[in-house]
């Protein structure tokens, strides 16, 4: 009697899908992979320092740990945005700490995968706000939703570790002593003392568990409170930036351009030249208005049925010029700065 192959799998399919307002600048990071499709209106999205401008149906992912902003240009931008936790590879046997997620329709317009890409996100919001959606079919546009993005957006040339989560509570007292202290002094010796760790320990469980060393978590921290007073055109540079733990506002400046590619005064001016929001906007739920919209641009998406089969290939001419045209504009950007000083 031939054997038979017996298999058991039950992976745990668990994400996060938000239909939000998009206001001024919020800066953070997270240990979840992040898929963002702006709906309507337009947006500059901030990577690491890298600003995009993002116009409707445009698609961004951002990977796990990545600072990141984003700050609408335009009135009504209403965002849709999917998180997907890394030990959903990880745990299948999916290796990620060799390569990272590129996904970008700024710097990439054209790709097959994009209105299929599209199609599930609206598919996964449809079926999440009816309650008899069978949980079979969620879980299929799930799976196929990862492993498309994996097959065709990662990239295991690239370097990027994902924090391996674990419970520390030693390192979440430090965490939330930076919260709280992000506006004083802070050193590695003091939080060590806190945790009851050596530095170097310290240091070392801390690129683990977040991905960021202590120094970094910290500057991020300070960065996030500050772009917040930069709101308040009464208040000086310098002085918001001693308010938020940077000694001078040298290195404030330093770090603001690092993480997000311009000055503080030049985002303060930038602020200023747009539609300043009355109210924080960020993550407002949709009103009735906005919702129907949404669902009906959603039931769109939903139902096609043809794909763009436009070819993928990364050695293409067509990626290849236009790489070549983004480098080019990048470099009048910079000729233009000099010239302007």
């Amino acid at each position: 009697m031939i054997p038979s192959q017996h298999f058991q799998s039950t992976p745990t399919v668990q994400f996060d899908l938000l239909t939000y307002m998009i206001g001024s600048y919020h800066y953070n990071w997270h240990p979840q992979i992040e898929l963002l499709w702006l709906l309507q209106g337009t947006v500059e999205v901030n990577v690491d320092g890298t600003r995009h401008q993002l116009h409707a149906n445009d698609l961004i992912l951002i990977n796990a740990n990545r600072g990141h902003a984003t700050f609408a240009l335009t009135p009504e931008c209403i965002a849709l945005r999917l998180h997907i936790l890394p030990d959903f590879y990880t745990n299948q046997g999916i290796d990620l700490s060799s390569g990272a997620f590129l996904l970008n329709s700024v710097t990439t317009p054209q790709h097959r995968d994009y209105q299929t890409i599209r199609q599930i996100l609206a598919q996964l919001y449809l079926g999440l706000h009816q309650q008899d959606w069978p949980i079979f079919d969620l879980n299929a546009l799930y799976f196929q939703l990862t492993n498309l993005l994996h097959h065709d957006f990662f990239d295991t040339g690239i370097t990027m570790t994902y924090p391996q989560p674990k419970t520390q509570s030693s390192l979440n007292r430090v965490i939330d002593y930076i919260n709280q202290a992000y506006d004083r002094p802070i050193t590695l010796n003091e939080a060590a003392k806190i945790s009851h760790y050596s530095p170097a320990y310290l240091s070392r469980i801390f690129k683990a568990e977040l991905g960021l060393n202590f120094y970094e978590y910290l500057t991020r921290c300070r960065l996030q409170h500050a772009i917040y007073d930069l709101e308040n055109p009464t208040t000086r540079v310098a002085d918001l930036a001693l308010a938020n733990g940077f000694q001078e506002v040298k290195s404030f400046n330093l770090m603001f351009k690092k993480h997000f590619g311009q000055t503080p005064s030049s985002y303060r001016q930038h602020l200023s030249h747009g539609q300043r929001p009355e109210y924080d906007q960020f993550k407002q739920p949709l009103t009735p208005t906005q919702t129907t919209i949404v669902q009906k641009q959603l039931n769109h998406w939903a139902q096609l049925t043809s794909t763009d089969q436009l070819s993928a290939c990364e050695s293409c001419m067509y990626k290849l010029h236009f790489q070549e045209y983004q480098a080019l504009k990048q470099k009048i950007a910079q000729l233009k700065t000099l010239l302007n000083q």
